[in-house]
């Protein structure tokens, strides 16, 4: 069996590699060890020499979910990236503007022109000829070539998988080929785990700062009252718990859990966990405009 992306031996040794390494990325859906599965994927049937995972939110900054990048000054860029220039990519802006979906090689976009000379003052970039951008984050090892597959995903938020290569060999068209075969295949893997894993996944980003936690969650609904109950059932306390922590009684409790429903639009302790999960990821990680 031969096509233009695909080589087997006479054995079907290749289909039957290829079909554990998609095996273990189904069996890993849910789990911290997915998205490592998912780029030795497409390490199999694709040369590549770095690889990032990164889901883009709404007024939030980037949540990295898996990257191969090693050296410390990479992994330097990579941060840089994630906590500041991020907003200059041609994968944000296309978020930005709803594109969220298709196989973009970075060559082929206008970033070029959307950079304004104040942005190397406010943004940890430098000018750089010989990057497809035109520019280069600090730390970001240089000469790569990027190609993006973008995924819509659910809660308005979209997934990129970003692959490197080295620009002396680079990407070709069976490369790009090979990609759109794979694109459906990524694309239903990284939607089922971000849609199991998700909340999991943003609370573990945000859970470093205990206090941060807290402070502004529904302070401009909510009364002060009601933010202390709602902080004692996200710690995992029971109605007769937060009863006793507050010293007030049971049904006082039931009743701030009531009208802080009815504040905040919900229905039940799991919607108000979602909102929880969602107001701190974006606390920590406020998304910028980019500074002119």
């Amino acid at each position: 069996m031969k096509n233009s992306t695909l080589t087997f031996d006479h054995n079907g040794s290749f289909d039957r590699i290829f079909t554990k390494h998609i095996s273990n990325a189904i069996d890993a859906i849910g789990k911290d060890r997915l998205p490592e599965l998912l780029i030795k994927l497409i390490k199999f049937r694709i040369k590549i020499d770095a690889a990032i995972l990164i889901i883009y939110r709404p007024e939030c900054k980037p949540i990295l979910l898996s990257s191969t990048f090693k050296e410390k000054r990479a992994q330097l860029g990579l941060n840089n990236y994630i906590n500041d220039t991020y907003v200059l990519n041609p994968a944000y802006l296309s978020f930005k503007k709803g594109k969220t979906q298709g196989i973009t090689k970075i060559s082929e976009t206008s970033g070029k022109d959307s950079i304004k000379p104040a942005h190397y003052t406010n943004y940890k970039i430098k000018e750089s000829r010989d990057e497809d951008l035109g520019f280069l984050t600090e730390g970001w090892p240089e000469r790569l070539e990027e190609i993006s597959i973008l995924f819509n995903l659910p809660n308005k938020e979209m997934g990129e998988l970003a692959i490197f290569k080295k620009k002396i060999s680079g990407f070709n068209k069976i490369d790009l080929n090979t990609l759109q075969i794979l694109e459906p295949l990524i694309y239903s893997i990284l939607k089922n785990h971000w849609t199991t894993a998700r909340d999991n996944t943003i609370f573990k980003n945000t859970r470093s700062n205990q206090n941060k936690r807290y402070e502004n969650f529904g302070e401009k609904i909510l009364s002060p009252r009601e933010i202390e109950v709602a902080k004692l059932i996200f710690e995992g306390h029971s109605g007769n718990s937060i009863a006793a922590n507050l010293d007030i009684a049971i049904t006082t409790v039931k009743s701030h859990r009531k009208n802080m429903y009815k504040k905040l639009g919900i229905g039940s302790q799991q919607e108000l966990f979602s909102r929880y999960i969602d107001s701190i990821s974006c606390l920590l990680y406020t998304s910028p405009s980019p500074r002119d």
